[in-house]
């Protein structure tokens, strides 16, 4: 019986084929995973356009205001940004801006119906020069109309009255408010009484005392009443009902220094310290508060003292040489930032994700900020558009304001050839490849050499061919076995079925 067997010269080429595909395609996605996974750094060049943000007033900021105080401090507090310092990390005597901190620790602890009644300690640490409101011992008012005798016309007795009704003792206050004072960030204030007479170790600088000022500012109950030019006090178990008068002069809108949107102020004044005063004021985006510390006892010439000049200098010149708003709107555009591996171009358009909002100089024009992105590594594709890639540092003749996200403009699609190229490109890369090329070989011989054995073992070797018995021509085979018997491969016989 004659066995037809199907051609094997085809199949080894086919499986090594089918071999040499499969290799090649798990080394190209081993290389497109590299390429994703190794970017390629290079600068980044970022611009915005030169568009002014507001009309010049005439007020310049690069040329601070001459004050008299020996120390200064101006800051935007919606922004964060400070406009002046001089030296407020200074030592200075608080005087009676020390009550900010006594009212802030009265709001945060005391309920504003409570009574409180002034008692004859109340008036013992005082002298013939102290600030009252004309209350008189044993007289009761509620802790609100005491908060607005302490900050209006700054009675000292009321800060001993109020410190006792927080603490049940003067010590234990003063304590408290170091313990505050502390919390706040003040790093060289020390309080020695709740009012500001004159201690050498009482102590504060602009600076702490601005910290203090800000917690206040943030209680409206503080605001509504050192914010008040006056104030009605209702008859009490002693006096009639009666008018109190606030001792800022900003807020008199008859005077020489009157600044609209003042929210609140505290006067002090001591020999020691200088004229001293705190203050608040809003007028459009801006924010301002203001401390001037260590101000001359002097007359200006128009009827109040150099420490409400000194702040009206100060607010004057931030609310006219500065602004405060949106320096970067949402969506705007931010330049361009290089991009690799992308089929779209070598550069892809920023926008910015929010608006970013800083207090400058009343001329800035965006060309003048200084954008730096924060990312260390080139950008590579693919990247979708408004996908946010990172930060940028938002940045004012050296000084930061501040950090705003940025997305892409437009889509930036991958590019095959691109990302083998850079993954090649790598000398770590390089020898990746070559290991991979190399195995492709290994395997590729490796397989040939495999279908070559099969052919060998099949065919018995180059040339050879498939046995077969000749049959007699009588019919019988000449050997001994059966005429019809059949000769297996090697020659022995297979006997019929």
């Amino acid at each position: 019986m004659q066995h037809n067997h199907a051609p094997l010269s085809h199949a080894p080429a086919a499986a090594l084929r089918r071999l040499a595909n499969k290799t090649l395609r798990a080394a190209l996605a081993a290389a497109l995973i590299a390429a994703v996974a190794t970017p390629i750094a290079s600068p980044i060049a970022l611009f915005a356009p030169s568009v002014a943000l507001a009309e010049d007033t005439g007020y310049n900021a690069d040329t601070p205001p001459e004050l008299q105080a020996q120390s200064a401090y101006l800051k935007d507090r919606t922004t964060g940004t400070v406009l002046l310092n001089i030296d407020s990390g200074d030592r200075r005597y608080p005087a009676s801006t020390t009550k900010v901190m006594t009212a802030l620790l009265v709001l945060e602890n005391a309920k504003l119906d409570d009574t409180v009644t002034i008692a004859e300690e109340d008036f013992a640490a005082l002298d013939e020069n102290s600030m009252t409101a004309g209350l008189e011992v044993g007289e009761t008012l509620t802790v609100r109309d005491m908060l607005a005798c302490l900050l209006l016309p700054s009675a000292n007795e009321c800060a001993y009255a109020l410190a006792r009704h927080v603490s049940g003792s003067v010590d234990s206050f003063v304590e408290l408010m170091n313990a505050r004072a502390k919390e706040l960030g003040c790093k060289n204030t020390n309080f020695v009484n709740p009012c500001g007479l004159h201690d050498d170790n009482h102590y504060t600088t602009a600076y702490d005392l601005s910290l203090i000022f800000d917690a206040a500012l943030q209680l409206p109950d503080f605001v509504e009443i050192a914010g008040s030019a006056t104030w009605e006090l209702p008859a009490t178990n002693m006096q009639e009902a009666r008018t109190i008068e606030s001792t800022d002069e900003l807020a008199n809108a008859n005077g020489p220094v009157y600044v609209e949107g003042v929210q609140a102020a505290k006067t002090g004044y001591t020999e020691a310290a200088g004229r001293c005063l705190v203050a608040a004021a809003a007028q459009g985006d801006m924010n301002l508060m203001g401390v001037v510390l260590g101000a001359p006892n002097t007359d200006s010439g128009s009827g109040v003292t150099a420490n409400f000049v000194d702040m009206y200098t100060m607010f004057m010149w931030g609310f006219e040489a500065w602004q405060s708003g949106a320096v970067i709107s949402e969506g705007a555009d931010l330049g361009t930032a290089p991009i690799a591996q992308s089929s779209d171009g070598d550069e892809v358009g920023l926008v910015a994700l929010e608006a970013f909002n800083a207090t400058v100089p009343i001329d800035t024009k965006t060309s003048d900020l200084t954008i730096t992105p924060t990312w260390k590594e080139e950008l590579t594709a693919p990247i979708s558009a408004t996908q946010e890639l990172g930060t940028v540092t938002v940045s004012l003749d050296g000084q930061e304001l501040g950090t705003v996200k940025v997305g892409a403009a437009t889509t930036m699609r991958a590019s095959l050839f691109a990302k083998i190229g850079a993954f090649l490109s790598n000398p770590f890369n390089n020898i990746i490849s070559i290991l991979v090329t190399a195995l492709v070989g290994i395997l590729a011989y490796v397989g040939f050499s495999v279908v070559r054995a099969r052919r060998h073992q099949v065919f018995g070797g180059r040339g050879s061919r498939r046995y077969r018995q000749p049959a007699s021509r009588s019919g019988q085979g000449r050997g001994r076995g059966p005429a019809h018997s059949r000769v297996a491969q090697g020659g022995r016989p297979i006997p019929d079925a």
